[in-house]
């Protein structure tokens, strides 16, 4: 019931919008907005009743019956009789990335897809868990509710895209856009609703909440592992080898646009190693930083450390075991709001403040037509704005002295932020190229006796990341290291990198040899080494952003002077 009653109530904003807008245009009945509303309603109709052959159309799906493991054949039948549903479709594709989809219109035609990477990595229980999980989406009516949700923002776009060029509304008009841009968001946090009302549909038929979880954690590994494993493939083979590849990784990305995970989301598990203990210590962040809500507001998917935790609280609930332990009672779900005000402040002011600079500079010819008059001092004013914001900016995210640490101490650590980092110094070895991108990847993958954490080089030099690791990245893999760097949290975490350096065996150029990544074997021959080597290398990016900020700036106090 709490699902039903949050769908309804985001429903309710959605529309809520659209009727007050709507109602301030019917006050001005010179306005033709019909066109245009009815444009969107058959759109809409359109869209909802040709999506499923579009679906098939796009994916090559097995629908032969002994493509599907019979036992999962009958846990749906099973399933689909227990709830009352009509027989529901199972098909296959042959797709190395683990996930699965359910699409139709209603529950009489609606059909539920898995790839072969699923069957692959999750035990029989854990992929019925996702079956069901698929099935929760038909029984809730999810394709007809969320062609419903997506039409609000439709409508709101068009009564601004209309509305604008009245001169009686165009503050209707804005106030419509600006209702569009907050009912994305609304949409979005109804398919979040929709995930988690599916996951507690699959708890409550499998009477296994823990099965669910662990396949989550799974599918996100095994996403990344994927997404990993493809972009190093890229370095070798034929062209057609290529294409085919190509072809495939487009295919696991379509799939996790409608799938029950999706690879933003998923990142940092790839750290966890489908590993429960590790897996949780990832997750521990995104339950009580505030950041972490912050990321998720532009994902269709919830973060798995969520739906982990409210799977935990349904197997409490069942009595039965929880498969990935996460802090509880008052500490663990308490948010640690702490300078969050501070650090969003810091974070937003530039962008605000450089977007108020180009909406002067792009649009004051339209607004002096408008009759609005501004300061002729704005523009200076605006300059030294947003230089002094950047500035501030970079010195809130670039600070505190370097302190040794290990990996596990980083990933316990909750208050960590893009905005409130750690100064740190790490020692360990590069295992490989940063996860997903492998193939000429700057970023690397450091390990110690604790854990493995992400090594981000950044660069403000165009095409200095790439120089980097076409000249020096690889050589560090397999090294033992020394990391000085910035420790960060966002979607993933990982620290960027102020200085590496290590003693390296400098080698004779052999064939074979070339960049790896976490998720594959080293190329690089031992027996061709010659004779050690210090390899040090640094990053400049803060000191460039400083160094810019500071021009900006400048330019502005000379422009008032003159």
């Amino acid at each position: 019931m709490k699902f039903f009653a949050r769908s309804a109530i985001v429903l309710l904003a959605l529309y809520g919008m659209v009727f007050a807008i709507g109602d301030a245009y019917l006050v001005h009945e010179d306005a033709p907005m019909w066109v245009a509303l009815a444009f969107v309603g058959v759109f809409i109709v359109a869209q909802f009743a040709l999506s499923p052959m579009i679906i098939e159309w796009v994916f090559s799906i097995d629908w032969d019956a002994s493509a599907l493991p019979t036992a999962h054949r009958q846990f749906v039948e099973r399933l689909c009789a227990e709830h009352g549903l009509p027989p529901i479709r199972v098909g296959l594709i042959h797709s190395g990335t683990p996930n699965a989809f359910s699409f139709g219109r209603f529950r009489k035609d609606a059909r539920v897809v898995i790839t072969q990477g699923l069957l692959d990595i999750l035990t029989e229980s854990e992929t019925n868990a996702v079956l069901a999980h698929e099935v929760g989406h038909i029984e809730h009516y999810d394709f007809a509710v969320m062609t419903l949700a997506a039409a609000a923002p439709l409508l709101l776009y068009q009564m601004y895209v209309w509305g604008r060029g009245v001169k009686n509304l165009r503050a209707v008009a804005w106030c419509a856009y600006l209702a569009y841009i907050v009912g994305q968001f609304l949409v979005l946090t109804l398919n979040r609703t929709r995930e988690y009302w599916a996951d507690h549909f699959s708890a409550e038929c499998t009477h296994a909440p823990g099965d669910l979880a662990s396949a989550l954690v799974k599918i996100a590994y095994g996403m990344v592992k994927m997404d990993g494993q493809y972009r190093e493939s890229l370095k070798t083979g034929s062209a057609a080898d290529k294409k085919a590849l190509k072809t495939q990784h487009q295919l696991g990305g379509a799939i996790a646009l409608m799938g029950i995970a999706n690879l933003n989301s998923a990142a940092s598990l790839a750290l966890g190693m489908a590993n429960p203990q590790q897996a949780a210590a990832v997750m521990r962040w995104d339950l009580v930083n505030p950041w972490a809500r912050v990321y998720e507001m532009n994902s269709t998917h919830p973060l798995t450390a969520l739906r982990v935790r409210a799977l935990n609280d349904t197997a409490e609930e069942m009595h039965m075991p929880v498969a990935y332990p996460l802090p509880d009672g008052a500490e663990g779900r308490k948010m640690r709001w702490g300078a969050f005000p501070i650090e969003f402040f810091f974070w937003v002011a530039p962008f605000v403040c450089t977007a108020a600079l180009l909406f002067e500079g792009f649009f004051r010819r339209a607004i002096h037509a408008a009759g609005i008059q501004l300061p002729s001092e704005l523009t200076p004013w605006l300059l030294i704005a947003a230089g002094a914001t950047w500035a501030m900016r970079i010195m809130f995210r670039y600070r505190g002295s370097f302190e040794a640490k290990n990996i596990q101490q980083l990933l316990e650590d909750l208050d960590v932020s893009q905005m409130t980092p750690r100064a740190v110094e790490l020692r360990g070895e590069i295992v490989g190229n940063g996860v997903p991108g492998a193939f000429w990847s700057p970023d690397l993958v450091i390990q110690d006796e604790t854990g493995m954490m992400f090594v981000l080089y950044r660069s403000s030099i165009p095409l200095g990341r790439l120089f980097f690791a076409m000249t020096d990245a690889y050589r560090f893999i397999g090294e033992q290291v020394v990391v000085r760097g910035w420790y960060r949290r966002g979607l993933r975490p990982y620290v960027e990198l102020s200085d590496i350096r290590a003693t390296v065996t400098k080698s004779a150029p052999i064939s074979g040899s070339g960049p790896v990544s976490l998720f594959s074997q080293s190329t690089l021959d031992a027996a061709a080494a010659s004779h050690p080597e210090e390899l040090h290398q640094r990053s400049y990016s803060r000191w460039i952003q400083l160094g810019v900020s500071a021009v900006v700036v400048c330019v502005g106090v000379a422009w008032l002077m003159l």
